[in-house]
């Protein structure tokens, strides 16, 4: 199953073999932190986590998002971004709980939606995960990774009709998408 990083940055993404990830770019302040944080600080040590992240280094990753939470608690990317440390590292407790604070600082992510489901699939949470790829696609229907990760949901319950439909919808929004390919 496929981990949308939600690393977002910039709107520009690039396709890896285990997750989408954003580049590094300037994030977009917060104007009610505008005051109140260092965005030189804030931004180069979000920048930093993300690099060292797609460098493997989780534990440095996780520091450096967290040094950024510091900074700025209202940091939807931050949390978000170091959930997806988490879960590489399978701790699917912290993975829920980053997501969730994404969610509730920015609940029109749906990336956070869908990553905080992947978590809750990994943890045995299926009615959760289900709960958070539905609305994950009411944010954004063209999600897709969720409709893949949906399908697999499905698939696994035996509801091989609505797998199938969710990876032929995946399929049609992405047709390079092998992944969904496969499961269907």
């Amino acid at each position: 199953m496929k981990w949308n990083a939600a690393l977002i940055l910039s709107a520009t993404l690039l396709a890896t073999p285990s997750f989408a990830m954003a580049q590094v770019a300037p994030a977009t302040p917060n104007p009610v932190q505008e005051d109140t944080v260092n965005r030189k600080a804030v931004i180069h040590r979000y920048n930093s986590g993300v690099r060292k992240y797609r460098a493997g280094d989780l534990d440095g990753a996780i520091e450096d998002l967290t040094k950024v939470i510091e900074l700025d608690p209202q940091h939807w990317k931050a949390y978000g971004s170091r959930g997806v440390a988490k879960r590489d590292k399978k701790d699917y407790a912290g993975v829920i709980d980053d997501h969730t604070h994404s969610i509730q600082i920015n609940p029109k992510n749906a990336g956070a939606w869908g990553n905080r489901g992947v978590a809750r699939r990994d943890a045995g949470d299926i009615e959760g995960a289900q709960g958070d790829y539905a609305r994950a696609l009411e944010l954004d229907p063209k999600d897709y990774w969720t409709y893949n990760n949906r399908g697999t949901i499905k698939a696994d319950r035996n509801d091989l009709a609505g797998a199938i439909d969710d990876f032929t919808t995946a399929i049609t929004l992405a047709p390079n998408y092998a992944e969904a390919y496969d499961n269907r």
